[in-house]
Order: structure tokens, then C-alpha cells, then sequence
């Protein structure tokens, strides 16, 4: 099985925690994967930093929104994805 996960990373304001959840992904073994960032109007630098990070990286996507909160950002991030979307709710 090699199907692609998308991982998904709302962001406001947190750069530095922003690095760390890239690091994290980008260190894993499973290789099929892509990367979406969504800044949710940060107003540091999370998302320069986030460009910077990934810009070696062929399958990332920067999604750049006015603030609208953790699920909408998450949700944007998902709508954008293009992999299999599981879940597991009951």
C-alpha cells in the first residue's frame, strides 16, 4: 500500500511550533506524502518560515486566509487535499 496522506497544519501565530510539526512530518519514513500549511492570518512569520522550510520539498501547499478559527483552518486544509480522506467517528 502506498497511498498518499495529506497532513494537514493550521497555523496562527506559533511559528516556532510551526517548525517543529514540519520537522516531525518531513523525519518520518513513509514517503507518499503532502504537506498542506494553512495560516489562518498569522501576524508573525509563520508562513515565510514555513516556505523556507519546506522549500526543497516538492508536494507542499500554502494556504494563506483572514482569521477564522482552528476547524475552518483545518477543514480549508482538508478541502485541499488530495488524499485519501478515512475517518473514523462513531
Amino acid at each position: 500500500m502506498n497511498d498518499l496522506v495529506s497532513v494537514i497544519i493550521p497555523s496562527y501565530n506559533r511559528f516556532e511550533y510551526l517548525l517543529q510539526a514540519v520537522e516531525s512530518v518531513l523525519n518520518q519514513t513513509y514517503n507518499n506524502i503532502e504537506i498542506i500549511i494553512v495560516n489562518d492570518g498569522s501576524t508573525d512569520n509563520s508562513l515565510e518560515t514555513a516556505q523556507k522550510a519546506l522549500s526543497n520539498f516538492n508536494n507542499a501547499t500554502f494556504i494563506n486566509q483572514k482569521n477564522k478559527g482552528l476547524s475552518i483552518a483545518r477543514n480549508k486544509g482538508i478541502a485541499n487535499s488530495k488524499g485519501l480522506i478515512i475517518s473514523n467517528f462513531s
